[in-house]
């Protein structure tokens, strides 16, 4: 990998900052309440149901279910939803950065 200096390009100075673990947790559970919040959890418990009704549980395996139905469950996540999360994640790991580099 080249060095940013290298290439003349500006490296992101978020790349390489990693979340502490409580706000790892914080944010995950805002994400979790955000989806129960606007429907999304019980659209997906619904999307789930269906696909099972109609598959029968005999004929589909946890992984098939999964392949299934994780497309559809991220691409109907509300846009909403996804622009707070990006600004809280950036937020997060902006004050986690070490002095000197924000």
């Amino acid at each position: 990998m080249t060095d940013s200096k290298e290439t003349g390009t500006d490296a992101n100075p978020l790349e390489n900052v990693k979340l502490s673990n409580d706000d790892n947790i914080a944010l995950k559970d805002l994400l979790h309440q955000r989806l129960l919040e606007c429907g999304w959890r019980s659209n997906i418990e619904k999307m789930i149901r269906q696909t099972i009704q109609e598959r029968g549980v005999a004929n589909l395996t946890h992984d098939e279910l999964a392949a299934e139905i994780v497309p559809h469950a991220r691409a109907l996540v509300p846009e909403f939803i996804r622009k707070e999360m990006i600004m809280r994640v950036r937020n997060a790991l902006e004050t986690s950065l070490p002095p000197g580099q924000k």
